[in-house]
């Protein structure tokens, strides 16, 4: 049985204002895609890592890129139109030796490795686990002509990051329900609790930021430098 990683890096960027997919995009000497790499390259409770890539870029993907250094990889393969039809792209390509899987937006450069260690962990006692911030300011619920319903408790309220950690077996049965019933889903661990689940919750301990468009590489660059002072 093993443990992996399946970074989702299949989006095509629209908002990202270019022609390279913001997976490609570089930030300080290699591109985004290749940092989350890293990051579970260095995991040793990590056997594999899986890549669910741009339908176009597959058949380049080795040509353009130099894997050598990246020996948990072990396989790679097209995305779908959503990026829940690539998740269940990238599962139903894995192994059925599988045990447990990371799943990741590989424009989230900075996951803590301590934090994915404790999301591994917590999911092997209670099937998946989640990276997770906790809300800091107080939410309003709001109706459609953006007046506030009601307050929300911010200490129930926590924003979901990836990684996010499962049994193999419990978030591919998510994922083929998810298709079945024509639903939509905007994380992995929501097709989990479709199916009456628990997920347990990992505080993130550092800024883990989704790169959306070109102020968010700023910021990423902004990250990298302080964190090579550390």
């Amino acid at each position: 049985m093993s443990t992996a990683a399946l970074i989702v890096a299949a989006g095509r960027g629209v908002r990202f204002g270019s022609e390279t997919p913001k997976q490609f995009a570089l930030l300080g000497d290699k591109p985004l895609l290749f940092h989350s790499i890293e990051i579970f390259q260095s995991l040793p409770e990590l056997d594999e890592i899986w890549l669910v890539l741009p339908k176009e870029s597959v058949t380049r993907f080795e040509r353009r890129f130099d894997l050598s250094p990246y020996t948990k990889i072990a396989g790679f393969g097209p995305g779908g139109k959503r990026r829940q039809d690539s998740v269940l792209a990238g599962l139903m390509a894995m192994p059925e030796r599988t045990e447990i899987v990371a799943i990741h937006d590989a424009v989230r450069p900075f996951a803590a490795p301590e934090a994915i260690s404790k999301a591994i962990a917590r999911a092997r006692k209670v099937g998946a686990a989640i990276l997770a911030r906790p809300v800091v300011d107080t939410p309003k619920r709001c109706d459609a002509r953006g007046r506030v319903i009601e307050t929300l408790d911010r200490r129930e309220l926590w924003l979901a990051e990836t990684p996010q950690v499962f049994r193999y077996e419990l978030i591919r049965h998510g994922y083929e329900q998810v298709t079945a019933d024509r639903a939509e889903v905007t994380d992995d661990a929501a097709a989990v609790e479709r199916l009456g689940h628990p997920v347990g919750v990992v505080a993130s301990p550092s800024p883990n930021p989704k790169i959306t468009n070109r102020a968010d590489i700023r910021f990423a660059e902004w990250l990298l430098s302080e964190k090579g002072r550390e």
